[in-house]
């Protein structure tokens, strides 16, 4: 049977699509799956309910800057979600942030840069330390590569939750709930290519999460 997956888009503006495509273009790589595309604006329990996804996939967020007063009026049902749903799920960038903030983590900018100064991101494939093996890890090296575009992070690891990655610039790269299959990254594994297919294991194995 056809997995559903349902994919919450985090852009700031309903009709900005971000890296939705791209998404949708890396997942049907690995296997056909039946896409449902909601505004996070759009999202509420009952909603969920009938949609009733296989899978979801929290997506990043183009439009970079936010604040915690902004994610806890706008995000509030996305963080609800987030605190009690038993489906897998898998944050992305935005995404993990807002999965770490939903279970009491805080997060800001990696480096802050000096007055007048653009903000210093992450950006492009970079290597990252596996700190613990994880099902969703499974086939990777002790380092592997993906890509990254952001400028905040995670500040601790939210209740509940334990380390799966770091990277030298930023420490909560992965992380997964200790009994539930959430899986948060700060990185973007819809962003693979031929060089480099470590985030299309990564997506391979968080769609086999609705399997188990």
């Amino acid at each position: 049977m056809t997995k559903k997956l349902l994919i919450i888009n985090n852009e700031k503006d309903v009709d900005d699509y971000g890296w939705i495509p791209i998404i949708k273009e890396a997942i049907s790589k690995i296997e056909e799956v039946e896409f449902v595309v909601i505004h996070h604006s759009e999202l509420s329990k009952e909603k969920l309910e009938e949609i009733n996804p296989d899978l979801i996939y929290a997506t990043g967020r183009v439009t970079y800057d936010w604040d915690l007063e902004e994610i806890e009026e706008d995000y509030s049902e996305e963080l609800k979600m987030m605190q009690n749903t038993e489906i897998p799920t898998i944050g992305v960038c935005a995404g993990l942030q807002l999965m770490a903030i939903a279970h009491g983590a805080s997060f800001g900018k990696m480096i802050e840069e000096p007055e007048g100064e653009e903000a210093i991101r992450e950006t492009g494939f970079q290597e990252l330390e596996i700190i613990k093996q994880s099902p969703f890890l499974a086939g990777l090296q002790d380092s592997f590569v993906v890509y990254e575009f952001h400028r905040d992070e995670i500040k601790s690891i939210p209740d509940g939750f334990e380390l799966l990655a770091s990277s030298d610039m930023c420490k909560v790269q992965a992380i997964t709930h200790k009994e539930r299959n959430l899986l948060g990254v700060q990185f973007h594994p819809e962003q693979y290519n031929e060089e480099n297919l470590d985030g299309q294991i990564i997506l391979k194995n968080f769609l086999e999460m609705a399997d188990k």
